[in-house]
Order: C-alpha cells, then sequence, then structure tokens
C-alpha cells in the first residue's frame, strides 16, 4: 500500500531544538527500541550520497556534510536560484539493506531552515522513498521554520527488496532556501511493529487547546477595545418615549476591515464560469477588497488587463466594499516590465518611468481607495536601489500623498508574526520605516503579511509581536492572511486563534485574506471553498467569527423609557423600529465616541 502525502501532513511537533543543535534526535521509547530495528542508511551518510543539481551550470546549489563535535550526522543544502522542479536540486542515499514485503519502516531526521526566501519563512523539502524501479513509498512535502522540529515518518513496504535496490531522496529545488538536516535514519523494525505503534510527525502549535489562557485574554481585550455601548432612545414627534416597539439593530460594515484578494477576470463585465458564485460569496465575507495583481506594474502597463481592472474597480466601488491600492513599486527585477529589466541597469530613464506610473495609478485610483501600498517587500526586493539611492522611495511616498491626500499611505512586508525570527525581522523592518519617516516620507500605515506555512507561530507570541510595533504609533493591516496546509482542521484552528488575536491587538485596524477559493489561490490548499465550493473548516471559522459573533444583531423591545441598552461591534448599522403597523430604518455609526441613537418613531 502506497502511503499518501495527506497522511503524514497533519503534524505534532514530536522535538524543538535550539538553533545549535547540541543533542541527539530524542530515543524512541523503550518498547521500540527493544525491538532493536535496524538502521538501512548507510553508516559513512555523510560520503555516501549522490547530490545531483539542474542549476550547476548557471547558479550551482550546494550540499555539504560533516559530522558535528558529538558525531552526529549534519547536512546543509543550499538553493541560490529556485528551479523549475523540487526534484531539480536533490540528495540520495542508497539503503544498505534489505526489506521485505510488509517491513514497517521509520524515517527520522531534525530540520530546520537557516533562511527560506518566500512569505511564510519556512523551509520545503520533500521527501521520498521508493524502490528502485519500483513503487515510490513516501512522497511528502515538509515544512520548518529556522527552530530545529524532528520528523517520524512511517511507513510500510510492498516488495522485497535487496540491499542496494532502495533509496531515500530529499529535495530542494523550487525555492531558494538554506536548509540544515541532522541525524537523518531509515529504521526497519520488519514486522516486529505496526504502523500504529510508530511515531507520527504532527503540526500543532502551543495555545491550541480548547480553554487556552491567551484566548480568554484576548476575547476579554476584544470586547474592550472593538465594543461599545449601543443605546438606542425611541421618541415620538413630541419628544414622548416609545414604549414596547420592537427594535432591530444589525451591524453591515464592521469599522475593522476584512477584506480577501480577489482576481480580475470574475468580477470583470464578462460573466464566465464561477463567476456569480465568486461574487456572492465577495458580498458576504467581506467588506474589503485588494485586488491582487490587476494594479501591479507588469498588469497595468497591458490595454487589455489595464481595461479589465478599472471594470473591476467600477464593481468594487458600486458594489460599497472599501478599496486597498496594491502595488505602486515593487522594487525588484523579476516585478518590472520587461523593457526595462531586459536593459542593463533597467535603462535610461528608468527612475523616470517610475514616477510616471505611480502618477498614472494614483491619479486614477484617487477617491476609490482608502488606502495603498506604496512600496511592496522593501527589505527583501532591492534590486532598484543597485542603479538609483535609497532616498528615492522618500519620493515615492511623498508623489502618492500629493496626488491623493486622503489615501493612506502604507508600507508592506513579510517575514513577520510567522517564526522565530519574527522579531529580528520587525525590528529591521521598523528601523526602515523610522527612517524613511524621519526623512519626510509620510508612512502612514503598516502592512504586515500573514503566510503561514505548516508549523504556525504561537498566537501568544503573535500578540508580543505586534506589541513590538507600539512605538511607531501607527495602524497595522494584516494585509495577506493564508494558512498553506493540506491539514484542514490545523488550518481552521489556527485561522480562527491568528484572527483572534489580531482582532484582540488595538494595533490591528485591517485584516485581508489572500484569497479565499481554491479555483483561483496561489497556494490552492490555503483556500475556505474547494473548487466546487463547497466550504472547508476554515470557511465554518471565518463565519462563527467574523460574520456571528463579532457581527452584532440585536433584536430587542424598548422599555418604559423607550430605550435599548446593549454592547455591540463598531461600526455602521442598521435600526428598523416596528410596532407592527409601521416600520421605520435608519443608519447609525457606532464608535468609541458614539452619542445613543436618538430616533423619533
Amino acid at each position: 500500500m502506497k502511503i499518501s502525502v495527506r497522511l503524514f501532513l497533519s503534524v505534532l511537533v514530536f522535538g524543538v531544538f535550539s538553533n545549535a543543535f547540541g543533542q541527539n534526535i530524542p530515543p524512541l521509547p523503550a518498547s521500540l527500541q527493544a525491538l532493536h530495528p535496524e538502521n538501512i542508511l548507510p553508516s559513512a551518510s555523510v560520503k555516501a550520497f549522490d547530490f545531483r543539481d539542474k542549476n550547476k551550470a548557471t547558479s550551482p546549489a550546494s550540499f555539504s556534510a560533516k559530522d558535528d563535535h558529538k558525531g552526529l550526522p549534519i547536512f546543509t543544502a543550499e538553493v541560490f536560484k529556485a528551479t523549475a522542479a523540487h526534484a531539480d536540486i536533490q540528495t540520495t542515499w542508497t539503503c544498505n539493506g534489505p526489506i521485505k514485503k510488509g517491513d514497517v519502516l521509520l524515517v527520522r531526521f531534525a530540520m530546520r531552515a537557516v533562511y527560506a526566501k518566500q512569505e511564510s519563512g519556512e523551509a520545503i523539502v520533500s521527501l521520498f522513498f521508493q524502490e528502485k524501479n519500483g513503487d515510490r513509498l513516501v512522497n511528502i512535502q515538509l515544512g520548518t521554520g529556522q527552530e530545529w522540529k524532528v520528523f517520524d515518518v512511517p511507513f510500510k513496504v510492498n516488495n522485497d527488496k535487496e540491499a542496494g535496490e532502495s533509496e531515500i531522496t530529499l529535495t530542494f529545488g523550487q525555492l531558494a532556501q538554506k536548509v540544515q538536516i541532522a541525524d537523518i535514519q531509515v529504521l526497519n523494525f520488519g514486522q516486529k511493529a505496526t504502523m500504529a505503534q510508530l511515531p507520527i510527525t504532527k503540526f500543532t502549535y502551543a495555545g491550541r487547546e480548547e480553554n487556552a489562557l491567551w484566548r480568554n485574554e484576548a476575547l476579554q481585550r476584544i470586547d474592550e477595545i472593538r465594543t461599545a455601548p449601543l443605546i438606542i432612545k425611541i421618541k415620538d414627534a413630541k419628544g414622548k418615549a416609545v414604549n414596547k416597539v420592537t427594535v432591530k439593530a444589525k451591524l453591515i460594515d464592521p469599522e475593522f476591515i476584512f477584506g480577501t484578494a480577489v482576481a480580475t477576470r470574475y468580477l470583470t463585465k464578462e460573466m464566465i464560469p464561477n463567476s456569480k458564485e465568486y461574487r456572492e460569496h465577495i458580498s458576504e465575507l467581506f467588506n474589503a477588497i485588494t485586488i491582487g495583481n490587476g494594479l501591479k506594474w507588469l498588469l497595468w502597463i497591458n490595454p487589455e488587463q489595464r481595461k479589465a481592472t478599472k471594470e473591476v474597480i467600477d464593481w468594487i466601488v458600486d458594489h460599497n466594499f472599501r478599496l486597498r491600492g496594491h502595488n505602486l513599486v515593487w522594487p525588484g527585477k523579476k516585478f518590472t516590465p520587461p523593457f526595462y529589466s531586459d536593459q542593463p541597469n533597467f535603462g535610461p530613464g528608468f527612475s523616470d518611468s517610475i514616477t510616471n506610473h505611480i502618477q498614472d495609478i494614483v491619479s486614477y485610483c484617487k477617491g476609490k481607495v482608502y488606502g495603498c501600498d506604496v512600496i511592496n517587500e522593501l527589505l527583501h526586493e532591492r534590486d532598484y536601489f543597485d542603479v538609483m539611492p535609497r532616498t528615492q522611495a522618500i519620493e515615492w511616498f511623498k508623489q502618492a500623498k500629493r496626488i491623493d491626500p486622503k489615501a493612506l499611505l502604507f508600507i508592506n512586508e513579510y517575514s513577520m508574526l510567522n517564526g522565530i525570527g519574527s522579531p529580528q525581522n520587525i525590528k529591521s523592518y521598523i528601523d526602515t520605516i523610522k527612517a524613511l519617516r524621519k526623512a519626510g516620507a509620510p508612512v502612514e500605515a503598516v502592512g504586515v503579511q500573514g503566510h503561514v506555512g505548516r508549523q504556525p507561530r504561537n498566537p501568544d507570541q503573535v500578540i508580543t509581536d505586534l506589541d513590538l510595533f507600539k512605538p511607531l504609533g501607527l495602524p497595522v493591516h494584516i494585509t495577506e492572511f493564508d494558512v498553506n496546509t493540506p491539514d484542514e482542521q490545523l488550518q481552521a484552528d489556527y485561522t480562527r486563534d491568528f484572527l483572534i488575536a489580531c482582532y484582540s491587538h488595538p494595533m490591528v485596524t485591517g485584516f485581508t485574506m489572500w484569497g479565499y477559493w481554491e479555483g483561483d489561490h496561489w497556494k490552492p490548499d490555503a483556500a475556505m471553498y474547494r473548487k466546487d465550493w463547497t466550504p472547508k473548516p476554515n470557511a465554518a471559522v471565518w463565519r462563527e467569527w467574523v460574520l456571528n459573533k463579532w457581527r452584532t444583531a440585536i433584536t430587542e423591545t424598548t422599555k418604559a423609557d423607550g430605550s435599548i441598552n446593549k454592547r455591540g461591534h463598531l461600526g455602521k448599522y442598521e435600526i428598523t423600529i416596528t410596532d407592527g403597523k409601521k416600520t421605520k430604518k435608519t443608519i447609525y455609526q457606532l464608535s468609541k465616541s458614539s452619542k445613543p441613537a436618538s430616533i423619533q418613531f
């Protein structure tokens, strides 16, 4: 029986180590050790490997091995340029022990990311165990952050194989990353153990438990900072209190931004398959929209794409969504129109072309956006500053503010709130923002991407990470959230807890899902709805918290003094009053400083 990828990617961290990996992997339980499994990996594994690199001619990767001071084999793989396929860069060990049909094996090793150039900061390694010229028994993708983590992967063998007829492979190619792997073992228990007896790595996070203290405290903060007294007073034309009328108050537009990124093709005038469902779900689930790609330079200069994006902006405005602009400048060569990126140093007039692009985008979006990412991923994408001074970034912000004084100007960045390196990355980000503001750049809001991999960060650490932004005194938006894992329950639980952590933090004023439908999502496993529009557990979480618990809806009967006194989440309310004969509706904005709603009926 082949072992599926999904079987192993539900996840409990079996062990976590310091970055200086100075100890062996925790031993197996005594009951398993007593079975004396055979390690069929070559004893000289630091030498007996085959490294293959399809980048060898252009941007060679590296793979090195050594024994640490305790004799623990440690391997380091570094990929400088991502390849088309993960297996284009791989390391293989040929197993030197025989295996028989029905044998139960366990792959064990520890791994950590030194760095990984993707938004979650998580290194991705695929593990194969295969019979040479036969079945692939394990095909599993594993993710890890900067903390050492132990992986236990059990599987069962399909066929008899002699020594040298099976192999284990690790692949690294589709991500620029540096990964360390320690003490890899392939333990053959024969048929003395069952799959159920062997450990299996499952990802989880501290604070997931039902009555976690951090969550109880966060929910209390939410009540304090996101709600206010909802006082409604009903009077007649003479100012006399109206008793025993029914009052319904429904929050129709939260003050807090709950948004999503969208694909333009489902929102243009041309209705294509899935357009209807796509629009209906957006209208039901969100109050704000980010156009995922349409405003980026590469697409905006294409006349057809620009026309489609303008149609989508019209749809967004007509349907009363708040629109977030993304982005004006993404200073990496790969995000630049080929006319410039193909020239040495981007060619003459490059700086002016950026200025002209900002002028075009901001002028068109003026009055339509509540805010805009002026610069995206400045800490990671710096190609432009090889040919122009960094002070140019200040001018981009100033230019955008001159054109649209009312738009909130953001800087946007990743590798925060999702790993052990988050505090240091936040420090670098804050230092950059302070330097820009000190030099006169009107950076008015902080965009923090929230891309999460298979190992989520503990929610209480997310909260302390967000605390680091307090000295800036600027609003923080979670601009691009997703949890990329096939473990749907872990995904749902962490979506809940990350939402609670962020909504409970006074610095955070917005939260944007980076897409929501599997049929058009950059990380399909991260979506809330499957291709056939059936909801996943994380969609149920969004509904429970964003559309139910945090979307106040009350039905009450006025007291003798004509009043209703409840608490409600901040935002725009539709209030409906009826006495069974006549009905009146009115709109009311609830804020921390609101006066009671006084309505004549």
